[in-house]
């Protein structure tokens, strides 16, 4: 090879790497470095060209041995737990080992400026210059603290979120072995009780107890199943409140009439106390309202021992712009509560234990129910209590005066009797129980077994022969929801007047929703409730009952 190609090769070559050492800096600029360095594999020296970091205190190009440097740095602004590893991480001898067989090293680690400072988080690369030749290593390190602490606020909530998953799992499970053992408790007494009063028929009195007795398991049953189904509403944030004219004497004795037999049954007293402020008719959810007041008072009479007192209570506390300021209390002479569960009564699946047993039973969801309801009301609930001295739950709502416009007839069942009504339902034994249900309130009962029957009876008689339908919603052939649409579009005269009402097992807020968009007035759950079943009729023979959509 000639001389002048020698130099013209050297001088290629010096170009090619002030080129490629120019691009280094400009990306390591556009990364925002601590600084940009080379080592000279064969010397050991390292010169910086370009930093941007506290760690070095001289401006402009350093030169320095690269293993004493690294060393002073490590001692001087590492954590003392990390500068063993670190001394043999970055090592001259290791580094170099580590690019030969994978091309790069990358180092993370933490620093501070002085003992003071918060520490950063640093990320040191280096790789070669030039692959072929290996003589000089590039070394770029960048500050990755904001990252490196969004990565750890990330990962602690996910940790977080996972911790409270596998509580809120374990907690079902525990829910899911606790329902099993409340479910038994009364299964046992239906199934038990069905099997004495067979046996001893001929005994009135004694049947007649068997059957108060099934009658006090199988509400226990729909208690449960009513709170699980809640429970489902609270963890959607799906809980819909109606807005009804309810008198207020009249739900309020309902729902004491309730909890002073059941106090009456544990030989409990029970008292309650009406502020005669209190207005006489509100526009409020009675049904949600009615489910808080049964949750409450419910643990008072559980946790309350015998000859023990239960007191419901309603004042009115404020009354401005139409509105009432309430304050329902429920206090008791029970057991009370510890003060290290306290924090937990309005958390789901929460029960206060014992030792190893649950001696009052229960599911731990009722309390949780309410919290939420009363929030949805725009409400507060909050309690007292003492070990051993008892219990008082207070739930503060401010409700809306309105006037009743109904006047109660003499014979409140005038309304219904001789009235014709169409029961659609497709199991023997509901279709049993519906019809004698009406037929106790004087109604004439058409039955059909599926929704075709129903709308086929329905078209073949003449408009208004039918007073209310009571359409199950699944059922063969044509299922209640068709049905109730093709009623709606059929074009007779009363087809968008006769109040068609679901009567069904589904309970979903969507079940609703959809019950509502085919065109009826009510949607109704199984079991029957005998109350609310007369209740939604009674509303819907007067016309108080509007439908939510048109079909």
């Amino acid at each position: 090879m000639s001389e002048n190609n020698v130099k013209e090769k050297e001088t290629n070559s010096g170009m090619a790497g002030a080129d490629m050492e120019s691009l280094v800096v400009e990306r390591a600029i556009h990364d925002n470095a601590d600084f940009i360095g080379y080592i000279d594999v064969n010397s050991g020296k390292m010169r910086i060209v370009r930093h941007n970091c506290s760690f070095f205190d001289d401006d402009g190009e350093l030169v320095f041995d690269y293993d004493e440097k690294i060393g002073e740095l490590i001692d001087e602004h590492m954590p003392e737990e990390d500068r063993s590893i670190c001394h043999r991480m970055l090592q001259l001898s290791n580094i170099v080992e580590t690019v030969n067989m994978f091309g790069e090293f990358t180092g993370t680690f933490k620093m501070y400026r002085d003992i003071r400072s918060p520490l950063q988080y640093k990320k040191l690369t280096l790789r070669y210059l030039d692959r072929k030749e290996k003589s000089t290593l590039v070394a770029v390190q960048t500050d990755i603290t904001e990252i490196t602490t969004e990565n750890r606020q990330m990962q602690d909530a996910l940790r977080g979120a996972l911790k409270h998953a596998e509580t809120v799992s374990k907690a079902k499970s525990q829910l899911l072995f606790q329902m099993s053992r409340e479910i038994r408790t009364p299964l046992n007494t239906i199934v038990g009780m069905t099997g004495l009063g067979k046996d001893r028929s001929d005994q009135k009195d004694y049947v007649k107890y068997c059957l108060d007795k099934i009658e006090d398991s199988s509400k226990i049953l729909l208690d449960m199943i009513e709170n699980v189904l809640a429970l489902s509403h609270v963890e959607q944030n799906s809980i819909q409140l109606n807005s009804d004219v309810v008198l207020f004497q009249p739900f309020i004795d309902t729902v004491a009439e309730k909890a002073r037999a059941d106090a009456y049954a544990k030989k409990i007293n029970f008292q309650l106390e009406l502020d005669p402020n209190v207005a006489k008719c509100f526009r409020f959810d009675a049904d949600r309202m009615r489910q808080v007041l049964k949750n409450v008072l419910n643990n008072a009479i559980k946790f309350t021992q015998r000859f023990g007192s239960v007191t419901l209570g309603v004042k009115c506390l404020a009354e401005k712009y139409g509105r009432q300021s309430l304050e329902f209390s429920v206090k008791d002479t029970g057991v009370g509560i510890e003060d290290e569960f306290k924090p937990k009564v309005f958390e789901a699946f929460s029960q206060e234990y014992t030792g190893n047993s649950n001696i009052y039973g229960g599911s731990g969801l009722g309390l949780a129910i309410c919290n939420h309801i009363v929030k949805k009301m725009g409400g507060i609930i909050d309690f007292d209590s003492a070990k051993g001295v008892g219990t008082t739950f207070r739930i503060n709502v401010d409700l809306d005066v309105a006037t009743s416009t109904y006047k109660p007839k003499d014979d409140e069942e005038d309304i219904c009797r001789g009235r014709r009504v169409l029961l659609a339902e497709d199991n023997e034994i509901n279709l049993e129980i519906g019809k004698q249900l009406l037929l106790a309130r004087g109604m004439v009962v058409d039955t059909a077994e599926n929704g075709q029957e129903a709308l086929s009876q329905y078209m073949s008689n003449a408009p208004g022969t039918y007073d209310l339908i009571l359409m199950d919603v699944r059922m063969p052939y044509m299922d209640g929801l068709i049905a109730t649409k093709k009623i709606r579009t059929s074009g007779k005269s009363d087809s968008k007047k006769v109040p068609i009402l679901a009567l069904t097992a589904n309970a979903r807020d969507e079940d609703i929703r959809q019950s509502f968009e085919h065109g009826m007035n009510a949607h109704l759950t199984k079991p029957i409730n005998v109350e609310e079943l007369y209740r939604s009729i009674e509303k819907a023979l007067r016309g108080e009952l509007v439908r939510h959509s048109e079909s």
